[in-house]
């Protein structure tokens, strides 16, 4: 009985081979389909997208990418932190009174109306996209207008909607990050 025992809790050694080579086999496709398949950097890029419209829910899979693209994409994963372009800046508060703009005290060099997040620097292009992250964290300030020309690459003024919050602001010194520029036409 002892005997019997012994045999049937023991498997061949091709068996074992083969278990061994399919084990090995489906991670190997497992690494080569995560990185060039239909839905690599589909966790890192978030998609697919969940839409809920009037009660419903649809699911909107990956957009399809060029292929030059997908090696690149698959790489998303070991880098998910993006690197922005940092610099040590004076940051300062405006509002729009004409002591402390022109006389079009409510539009933007960049010819827009004036609201929150609208900064002006003068060695940024307009539609520029920074953030102040150790001031206001993760929220996103795009360059519609301009300082005086005394001023030029070592100070940003953030918009105010009054007086009062802008002098409350004060000077900071911080660093800025440059999120995104815009392109070149």
């Amino acid at each position: 009985m002892n005997m019997s025992k012994k045999y049937l809790n023991q498997a061949p050694f091709w068996l074992n081979l083969l278990n061994h080579a399919l084990k090995a086999l489906l991670v190997i496709s497992l690494i080569i389909f995560s990185f060039f398949g239909q839905w690599s950097g589909v966790l890192v890029e978030g998609y697919p997208t969940v839409i809920i419209d009037n009660g419903s829910l649809s699911l909107s899979p990956a957009p399809q990418k060029e292929t030059s693209s997908l090696f690149t994409t698959s790489f998303l994963a070991l880098n998910t932190l993006p690197s922005y372009k940092k610099i040590e800046i004076t940051v300062t508060g405006y509002s729009s009174t004409p002591e402390q703009t022109d006389d079009t005290p409510f539009i933007t060099a960049s010819g827009k109306v004036v609201e929150d997040g609208i900064v002006a620097a003068n060695f940024l292009d307009f539609g520029t996209k920074v953030r102040f992250p150790e001031l206001f964290e993760d929220k996103i300030f795009i360059v519609e207008d301009r300082m005086h020309e005394k001023f030029s690459n070592d100070r940003v003024d953030i918009w105010f909607p009054t007086t009062e919050e802008a002098k409350n602001f004060g000077i900071k010194k911080t660093v800025m990050e440059i999120i995104e520029e815009p392109e070149s036409h």
